[in-house]
């Protein structure tokens, strides 16, 4: 079992080479060959050495000695050594069999993630002159049709749909090359369920992409990707095959000769395979850009004919490449017409292609994952991941290798997926993408509990491994790191409490069936568990199968489906017929082919300025129409030339007003006003006349809403600075809403501020208000703005180029001419495409009335400035007085109706204080007044109870010594305002004086009656309290419960309180004799 050389490098050699052999039979015994071939490419350079000996080296493990023995590769094993040692690179050409095939590829130098990674982007960088473009946020902030990104060309589809803003970066673009971190679950595209079954589904994932826009086709797409394929990553080209549109009659589309030839140049004819609508033709939606597509697959195999696997879901033949070729618009009714601009888009599985050019059959195998398993493994103590997979479900099982292994796959996706959509600004929650991931987060956390005996709060320590394994490439994971620790481990902790309550859940469901003789798990009780304790149903059929019954699934479906219905009804009903007025591809599409050029609405800053503007369009909910008469009460959308109303963007409201037909016969009132892709559509109704495309009116904003706005937005830039001062460079914006009555701020934070911090982020606002800073708004380059020391921007905002700077204080001239001066630090500058205020001085007063929690790790604070933050002053001030005035007398002489009255004047004041708007800090400072009064009178009103209490016991035990000297065997009593605490005291004098058994009713606060029942325990048997007090309080419309000896409980029925008396008595002189 051992082999050597006696040459030092060629030793040195054999000591790695048998460590990787070992490892490669050890985990992965159907392919050594394979691991042994990637490891000697790289290697290939050995010097020449003497033949080999079998003398002390390297030893290989008896099961590897073993294997070879028993599949007859010693020898060949041998004969590959000798070919690199006499031959170097070329030793591959002597060999024969499976050596010989993988080694007679060319030699790749890629065999880290990093590598694949950033040869393919220097490929198209610097070779085809394409530009290197950022992945976007996999949250799609300015794209509400997606849940998460789910391929590379999301982020282009403004450009695509010719909707990009002028001025942007992106507008410019005509080549673009990256790596697009994408999630595929939700929505159209949901690859969860199938996560941890097989070895290539992932919920996050990178797409490498490359993207002509107007510029190259065909030729060159399929031309660079041949060449990066086979020249730079050096895959053998006769384990390719390519597919191209076969064409479709009833589509009326020809079949993609044009593809189908240039693949010929590089490809014999019988790897060139048609391919029908479903796999090679791509549609963005139902209307929109579109083409015929061309994809490569890959055989890992090679030496064989596997045309007939190609698109058949066979693990070894794998498609590696999908370029995309949009030469046609769909429009509405199905019409394909020319794309006067064709454009490529191509997407290539990144770690697909890393598990090709590392020489393993998994994704799961590759160092994109090997880092987190590690980790998985020394955090859960579980054994090594070994590729298990089940032939089906019911395998996958705790203490199994398969459902190890399962739990491996998806605990490593799943991090990843959770790691990267927090960082990037998602949140879990309990609607749309935060719904997704918190059943992510579940689905991870409950692998790694039942499959991996993972012990809570795993999950949240493998994030350092998920980020540490993808922030060389996204920077913006490290940055966030400790961010999203924190969201997990509580998402974490959470699920764990619920895991168990839906564990004793399921139990009790599922003993009730087998009582019954069921054997089924019904589908409304699986939806309950899923719906009201997130419990996923693989869950629930795994916990199903174990105690011998089988969940009805089509019945969970069926309830899944109802709620559907529900939640999209009540969707429906609260946007209203308004929400329906949006211009989306179709329609904007439209509008650009009839000529109607984008809105110029840059008049939107100046009040003053004259926009007169003509009517293009006129939209409403059943489409385009000409003209439009009032009187009809629809809703509808008007398309200007251009327009001085501000379009709601950026958190910022839109205008509302009028527009005005010039001749005076048409009044159109503006409810709200959005803009798509570059049209700008007033929403609202026609009140007077008729209104025509062509006509031309006048645009009239109400000009005094719009200046309260503009007041919010200046607002909320100076709390923006204020946050940044209080706590520090931690805090970034995650949103905000700007009207015309408050500015709101949410921002990243991991605590509640404390009331100290709201009243200096307060301070630090009036400050700026006395200095009346004025502010100074400036259209610059983009990268001269963003070079400005302490400007902020929204995180995942696509900014255009030239961009608005926004600075409260120094001229933006300055700021360019020393863009890294520290001076600056003191000062808001923002990069915003919002109204503003002139100066600071403007604000009249500021008030910072609320702050609270929005998600884990964010807060939210609202600001009011002018009459409304003067307003908010006042009431903290009068609250104030009357809380003085009312504690104003000394609590340790007042009576007890004095005692009452203040007692309930606070309590009032107290719900006044959390309904008032003021200042945050001064309501926290009210509430400790109210509750360290009301800790003085409540210290008085038990003084006082406790005397009422003494002497309503003694009046009771002289009631009860007087009927046990007439001879009776209990007493009832009626005391006043004597709590349910102290009615025990009571009755336990009554007892011990007496020996009788009581019944003792209060009436407390004039609403509610206590009642307690104590009896000796020589007459329990005869009159049991328990039974006492039910009888009595069903006169009472009370409840209670206790034992026979004692029971206590409580109504509200004062009314019935004589019959209450006389039931008591009436039971207790059948049970027990006397009067």
């Amino acid at each position: 079992g051992t082999l050597t050389m006696e040459r030092s490098g060629v030793e040195d050699l054999t000591l790695r080479l048998t460590e990787a052999l070992n490892d490669a039979i050890a985990k992965r015994p159907a392919e050594p060959l394979a691991a042994m071939a990637a490891f000697l490419r790289s290697h290939a350079d050995a010097p020449p050495g003497e033949p080999i000996d079998s003398v002390a080296g390297a030893t290989l493990l008896p099961e590897v000695t073993s294997y070879l023995e028993e599949h007859r590769i010693r020898e060949e094993l041998e004969e590959m050594i000798n070919g690199l040692r006499s031959n170097g690179s070329s030793g591959a050409a002597s060999l024969v069999g499976p050596a010989a095939d993988a080694l007679a590829a060319p030699r790749r130098a890629f065999r880290t993630t990093a590598e694949v990674r950033s040869a393919f982007i220097d490929f198209f960088a610097d070779k085809a002159a394409h530009s290197r473009w950022p992945s976007s946020p996999v949250v799609p902030h300015d794209d509400p049709t997606l849940l998460f990104i789910n391929a590379g060309m999301n982020q282009f589809k403004p450009l695509f749909l010719g909707q990009c803003k002028e001025g942007t970066a992106m507008s410019k673009l005509k080549r673009a090359a990256n790596s697009q971190k994408c999630i595929r679950a939700g929505g159209k595209h949901n690859d969860l369920d199938d996560v941890g079954k097989d070895v290539y589904h992932h919920t996050f994932f990178e797409m490498l992409g490359n993207w002509s826009f107007g510029d190259y086709f065909k030729e060159e797409a399929i031309d660079w990707a041949w060449e990066l394929l086979t020249q730079v990553y050096g895959l053998p080209p006769d384990r390719f095959y390519a597919t191209y549109f076969e064409g479709d009659e009833g589509l009326g589309l020809a079949p993609d000769e044009e593809a189908r030839q240039l693949w010929l140049r590089y490809l014999p004819e019988e790897r060139v395979l048609p391919g029908n609508a479903k796999d090679n033709f791509w549609e963005m939606g139902d209307v929109g850009p579109c083409g015929p597509c061309s994809e490569l697959h890959y055989d890992r195999i090679g030496g064989r004919d596997a045309a007939h696997l190609v698109n058949m879901d066979d693990p070894d033949v794998l498609e590696v490449w999908n370029l995309v070729f949009m030469q046609f618009n769909r429009e509405a009714g199905g019409l394909l017409r020319p794309l006067p601009a064709k454009s490529v888009d191509t997407g290539m599985g990144f770690e697909r292609l890393v598990s090709i050019l590392q020489d393993v059959r998994s994704n799961y195998d590759t160092d994109v994952f090997a880092p987190i398993f590690a980790e998985i493994e020394a955090v859960t103590g579980a054994p090594p991941y070994g590729g298990a997979l089940a032939a089906d479900a019911s395998a996958v099982l705790p203490g199994t290798a398969v459902g190890r292994d399962t739990a491996y796959r998806v605990v490593a996706d799943h991090i990843r997926t959770l790691s990267t959509a927090i960082a990037d600004g998602a949140l879990p929650s309990n609607e749309g993408r935060g719904y997704v991931l918190r059943r992510i987060l579940r689905r991870a956390v409950r692998y790694g509990r039942q499959m991996l005996g993972a012990e809570e709060g795993f999950f949240t320590r493998l994030v350092p491994a998920a980020v540490g394994s993808l922030s060389a490439a996204f920077p913006e994971l490290a940055e966030q790191q400790g961010h999203v620790q924190a969201v997990i481990a509580d998402e974490e902790a959470a699920f764990s409490s619920m895991l168990s309550r839906g564990i004793k859940e399921f139990n009790s469901r599922a003993e009730a069936i087998k009582q019954t003789g069921g054997g089924g798990f019904d589908g409304a009780s699986a939806f309950f568990l899923y719906d009201s304790m997130g419990f996923p149903l693989d869950l629930t059929e795994l916990m199903a199968r174990e105690a011998g019954l089988a969940v009805d699934v089509s019945g969970f479906q069926a309830a899944m489906e109802e709620q559907k219905a529900r939640s999209a009804a009540a969707a429906a009903a609260s946007k209203g017929d308004g929400a329906l007025l949006t211009l989306g591809p179709e329609q904007t599409a439209r509008l650009a082919d009839e000529g109607v050029a984008f809105t110029d609405d840059s008049f939107k800053f100046d009040l003053g300025a004259d926009a007169g503007a003509t009517v293009r369009a006129i939209y409403g909910a059943g489409g385009f129409v000409d003209a439009a008469e009032a009187g009809g009460g629809e809703t509808l959308g008007v398309v200007l030339d251009r327009s001085s109303f501000f379009s709601q963007a950026g958190g910022q409201v839109p205008d509302v007003g009028s527009l005005v037909e010039a001749g005076g016969g048409a009044t159109f009132r503006v409810s709200s006003v959005q803009s798509f892709g570059g049209y700008v559509l007033h929403v609202g109704s026609l009140e007077s006349g008729s209104l025509s495309a062509g006509d031309s009116v006048a645009c009239n904003v109400d000009g005094e809403r719009r200046r309260r706005i503009s007041k919010s937005h200046t607002l909320t830039h100076a709390i923006n600075l204020a946050l940044h001062q209080v706590l520090g460079e931690g805090v970034s914006q995650k949103g905000s809403l700007v009207d015309d009555s408050k500015a709101r701020f949410d921002f990243s934070h991991g605590k509640a501020m404390s009331a100290a911090e709201c009243e200096r982020v307060e301070a630090l606002v009036r400050t700026m208000v006395a200095e009346a800073l004025p502010v100074h708004i400036q259209t610059v380059p983009l990268d001269k703005a963003l070079a400005i020391n302490n400007l902020r921007a929204v995180f995942g905002e696509r900014y255009p180029d030239p961009v608005r700077v926004v600075s409260i204080g120094p001229e933006v001239p300055a700021l360019l001419a020393a863009p890294e001066s520290d001076e600056w630090e003191q000062y808001s500058i923002e990069l915003c495409g919002g109204t503003h205020i002139p100066s600071t001085s403007d604000f009249g007063s500021f008030a910072l009335v609320e702050e609270c929690a929005v998600a884990k790790g964010v807060r939210r604070v609202v600001g009011v400035a002018g009459e409304l933050a003067a307003e908010a002053e006042a009431a903290g001030a009068a609250l104030q007085s009357r809380i003085a005035e009312l504690t104003a007398s000394a609590a340790g002489e007042a009576a007890a109706g004095e005692v009452e009255a203040t007692r309930k004047g606070l309590t009032a004041l107290k719900l006044e204080v959390d309904a008032a708007t003021t200042s945050v800090h001064v309501k926290v400072a009210l509430r400790d007044s109210i509750a360290a009064a009301d800790r003085e009178w409540l210290k008085r009103a038990k003084q006082l109870s406790a005397g009422e209490a003494d002497r309503a016991a003694a009046a009771a035990v002289a009631e009860a010594r007087a009927a046990a000297d007439a001879g009776d065997k209990f007493v009832v009593v009626q005391v006043d305002d004597v709590d349910g605490k102290a009615l025990q005291t009571l009755a336990q004098k009554v007892v011990k004086e007496s020996g009788l058994a009581v019944f003792a009713l209060s009436v407390v606060d004039g609403d509610k009656i206590a009642c307690l029942a104590s009896v000796p325990k020589g007459d329990a048997d005869a009159l049991p309290a328990n039974s006492w007090l039910q009888t009595v309080l069903a006169e009472v419309n009370g409840r209670g419960g206790g034992r026979p000896a004692q029971a206590q409980g409580s109504g509200t029925d004062v009314a019935g309180l004589p019959k209450a008396l006389e039931v008591a008595r009436a039971m207790a002189t059948e049970a027990l004799g006397g009067r």
